[in-house]
């Protein structure tokens, strides 16, 4: 450190100056601010109170007397224009009152700077593990949900007793083991999930194999981005277990270009038959809580009723 603005200090000065420093500085940062903050707010108050009168009278006690200087005269500069050193140096009142006071107030501030960085960190970690405690909630609500209407729709066939049973069976049999396998926390990769959802809607069109009027398109390069489990799938779901296939197509596009996720799902029903149990309403609630928990400001949900057509259009930035 360069002293040359206060002018020559001698080792032990500087000694005495860093030891006062370095003293007070801990004192203050491990044992008096901690030992503070953990009292009421009465308490606080009485305790700064106290210190700081104490501290001020110890200051006047110990107040040296004002030093008489001659008028200035420009040869005290030295050639190199630095002041020239104390002729008192530094006696016991600098170091306290002057040199610590400043070590004290440092260590406050930065006592209170690293709490606030601590405090910032464990709220941080709180709102994590609240997040993937509601993400698991809702994914373990969810898949239920789900297996309850394919089995309804192998019911279907059976009751008909359809030849394309088994192979309705097999396909959700493999539906099962890819939910049962992807239960972390993790994204799973978008094109497995279109896979997924293909594989759900070919359960669906052997269901409705007398219906032509089944549109679905994938388009993209889905291999290079990653999705939460089973968020568009819900919507795809619902969207077979209201539609009335006589009254109109089912519609379902997934478009995906730069990252961004375009996917539309168009259905037509019958008012009567398109009062929501709560189950579906529960699909839909917890894919949107999943929205806003994974994907807060970067997705777009527009959902349309207009009493015989439901559209959803969901608009989602992928990483």
């Amino acid at each position: 450190m360069d002293y040359s603005f206060f002018g020559s200090f001698l080792f032990i000065v500087n000694l005495k100056i860093f030891m006062v420093s370095i003293i007070l500085f801990y004192i203050n940062y491990y044992l008096f601010l901690p030992f503070i903050i953990r009292q009421t707010s009465k308490k606080i108050l009485i305790i700064t109170v106290s210190f700081v009168t104490i501290y001020v009278a110890l200051m006047i006690a110990f107040m040296p007397p004002f030093p008489q200087h001659p008028p200035f005269q420009p040869k005290d500069f030295q050639k190199n224009g630095r002041m020239r050193p104390f002729h008192n140096g530094i006696n016991f009142y600098d170091i306290l009152f002057r040199i610590g006071i400043f070590s004290m107030i440092f260590s406050t501030l930065l006592f209170f700077v690293d709490k606030w960085i601590e405090n910032g960190k464990k709220i941080k970690a709180l709102e994590f593990e609240r997040q993937s405690s509601e993400l698991k909630i809702l994914r373990e609500q969810i898949n239920p949900h789900f297996f309850f209407n394919a089995l309804n729709s192998i019911y279907s066939l059976s009751i008909i007793q359809s030849k394309d049973t088994p192979r309705v069976i097999l396909i959700l049999s493999d539906i099962m083991r890819y939910v049962l396998n992807n239960k972390s926390l993790h994204k799973n990769n978008l094109n497995d999930e279109i896979t997924n959802i293909k594989k759900y809607i070919e359960i669906q069109s052997i269901r409705f194999n007398k219906f032509n009027n089944l549109n679905y398109k994938f388009e993209g390069n889905f291999e290079s981005y990653e999705i939460e489990p089973l968020l568009l799938l819900t919507f795809v779901e619902n969207s077979f277990k209201y539609a009335d296939l006589r009254k109109g197509p089912l519609d379902i596009k997934v478009h995906l270009e730069n990252g961004l996720l375009d996917f539309d799902i168009r259905n037509f029903y019958e008012n009567k038959s398109h009062e929501k149990s709560e189950d579906s309403k529960l699909g839909i609630e917890n894919t949107k809580m999943k929205l806003n928990l994974l994907y807060p400001g970067k997705y777009q949900l527009y959902i349309n009723d207009n009493g015989s057509e439901y559209k959803i259009n969901l608009v989602l930035q992928l990483n």
